[in-house]
């Protein structure tokens, strides 16, 4: 894997791993803040309308034993006078009140509908009782206060309508029902409002490490007063700058064993030479190990040029200044420096890019060096665009590459021997790992994919840059 790819990985890791913390964190915030304000608003409105019912209750049964009793008071003196139904008559009371009495052993009422069984329980006309408690009639719920009349066991019972007291506690009931959605709500919008707020470091380390997987290495995450999260900050700093370090030693490694290499190389290189001016001295067994030998040497100088190559673009360190290119006239000219046929090139429509233009031709070329070698030449070149990438399609005309394959072949020394031919053995592994890398410096990716008449296809797409003034 390389470099670029590891700390890619690793940095994707922690970003997918901070985000789901942050999502499951803000739901648990947001549930706890509504939870909160619901619980609390229940408790309130139960307690509100609790109290509120009862103070209502209580004054209107206070009120009505006061009016039973003064009324009580008025029939009091007209007992002993009148003794007919008519001493009722002589007291007016609100509307919809009505009076029960009894006088004796006779009931008078003022309801002209109900007889008084059907008024009273019959163990009030059995054992009269003064009281007061909650009654219905004809469905409707009434306060029945029975109060004394005099010192003979008279009694007085008057029944007053509540539908208003009852009206009013609904429209409570419903307000406070109301007031606490109203709450939850509220609770919900601030445990949002929290949680962004707690969550914004969260999200700060997850940019962070998204940039450093994009190749921003020295990024790192500032300084905080918050003793909470410095040790965090402290943490993810550490870890950056020990992958950052072990990133940089693996570079200088790979780039000081390639220079060490060279010289003996080119040593070797030199002698096979001279060696092969004198081919034809030389016995057909000796001849053909030579062939061997000088391959092999090919084979080893351009790995050695490759891994070069690849650390330099990871190190930042680039051939050439970056400038606008035409994408087909890029493709035209690798494909005829490279002594490939110019009518392989398909230019759909062609875009304009910035990029360094030896590095891109490079990594074009390793592609066609790889249909090549392993994928049994190259039988077509298309330049395209798709929205604002240039895409540029190398296809070969091998057996493909199997699904699971297409991601690994980008990773360093990657082959895939069982499906892509090698017959000359002359892969290093190396190409398409440093045609990612290039394309990764120019904010590009690079995919294989299926080609549909068989076959596979590297694809490399490059952000447009458009030419249009403003």
């Amino acid at each position: 894997m390389s470099n670029a790819e590891r700390i890619g990985s690793n940095a994707e890791r922690i970003r997918s791993l901070l985000a789901r913390r942050a999502q499951s964190l803000r739901g648990r915030v947001v549930f706890a803040f509504a939870l909160s304000a619901c619980l609390v608003a229940l408790v309130l409105s139960l307690s509100v309308y609790s109290i509120g019912r009862g103070y209502m209750e209580d004054q209107r049964m206070r009120s009505a034993e006061r009016l039973a009793r003064a009324h009580a008071e008025l029939l009091w003196p007209r007992l002993d006078r009148v003794a007919d139904p008519a001493i009722l008559g002589s007291i007016e009371p609100p509307d919809e009140t009505v009076l029960v009495l009894r006088a004796g052993i006779d009931w008078y009422d003022t309801d002209p509908d109900r007889t008084v069984e059907e008024l009273l329980p019959a163990e009030l006309i059995r054992g009269p009782e003064p009281g007061i408690e909650r009654a219905a009639i004809g469905g409707q719920p009434y306060l029945r206060a029975g109060v004394a009349v005099g010192d003979r066991g008279d009694v007085l019972y008057e029944f007053t309508p509540i539908s208003e007291l009852e009206s009013n506690l609904r429209m409570l009931r419903d307000l406070l029902t109301v007031s606490a959605a109203v709450a939850t709500v509220i609770g919900a919008a601030l445990g949002v409002w929290a949680s962004r707020r707690v969550l914004k470091p969260l999200h700060q380390v997850a940019g962070t490490a998204e940039r450093i997987a994009s190749g921003e290495l020295e990024l790192r995450l500032p300084r905080t007063p918050d003793q909470d999260l410095r040790t965090t900050v402290d943490s993810f700093n550490t870890m950056v700058d020990s992958l950052q370090q072990r990133i940089e030693r693996e570079r200088r490694l790979v780039g000081d064993v390639s220079h060490e290499l060279r010289t003996p190389l080119t040593t070797l290189i030199t002698s096979v030479s001279v060696l092969n001016r004198h081919a034809t001295e030389l016995s057909p067994r000796a001849g053909r190990a030579l062939d061997l030998v000088s391959a092999e040497l090919e084979h080893l100088r351009h790995m050695l040029d490759d891994m070069l190559e690849l650390a330099r673009v990871e190190a930042g360190v680039h051939r050439g200044d970056t400038e606008l290119l035409s994408v087909g006239e890029l493709l035209e000219h690798t494909l005829v420096g490279r002594q490939y046929d110019p009518a392989l090139l398909a230019v759909e429509r062609d875009s304009t890019i910035s990029g360094r233009k030896l590095e891109l031709e490079r990594a074009v070329g390793n592609l066609l060096d790889n249909a090549d070698r392993h994928g049994g030449g190259v039988v077509g070149v298309d330049v395209r665009r798709e929205g604002p990438e240039a895409v540029i399609a190398v296809d070969d005309a091998g057996p493909g590459v199997p699904p699971a394959e297409r991601d690994r072949i980008f990773e360093r020394f990657a082959t895939v021997r069982t499906t892509r031919r090698n017959a000359s053995g002359t892969g290093t592994g190396i190409g398409l790992a440093l045609v990612a890398e290039t394309v990764a410096a120019h904010s590009g990716r690079v995919e294989c994919e299926a080609r549909p008449a068989g076959g596979a296809r590297f694809v490399i797409r490059l952000p447009i840059v458009s030419l249009e003034r403003k």
